[in-house]
């Protein structure tokens, strides 16, 4: 039912409606350093700065950023990029998670994400 004055628009039999951001989320592999960056570049507030976090929301007046700690091979892989590798392939599966990458020379070899020892 539509309210009073309020407009519908249906484009191919679906009424028109709003998508609302709560949150973006980014992957990380230091929650602190990303927690300290983030907070001051958009004036944000964390949730928490408890060591051990796993996720953070920064809630600010005109919106929300969220930090999770990432268990990918993504920082490992940025870092050996810098050092003239190259990224082939990424394969992603519930305990399995890594990436294949290429040496200077071509050779291949692979960085694979592994929990904290």
């Amino acid at each position: 039912m539509q309210a009073p004055g309020q407009r519908q628009t249906v484009r191919r039999g679906y009424p028109e409606m709003a998508i609302r951001l709560g949150s973006t989320v980014i992957n990380c592999a230091d929650i602190d350093v990303m927690t300290a960056f983030w907070s001051r570049a958009l004036h944000l507030s964390p949730s928490s700065a408890e060591p051990g976090d796993e996720f953070r929301v920064l809630r600010g007046e005109h919106g929300s950023l969220s930090l999770q700690r990432s268990r990918t091979p993504v920082s490992e892989v940025a870092r050996l990029t810098g050092l003239r590798a190259k990224a082939v392939r990424r394969h992603r599966e519930p305990g399995d998670d890594y990436v294949v990458m290429t040496d200077p020379e071509g050779n291949e070899f692979c960085v694979c994400a592994k929990p904290e020892v």
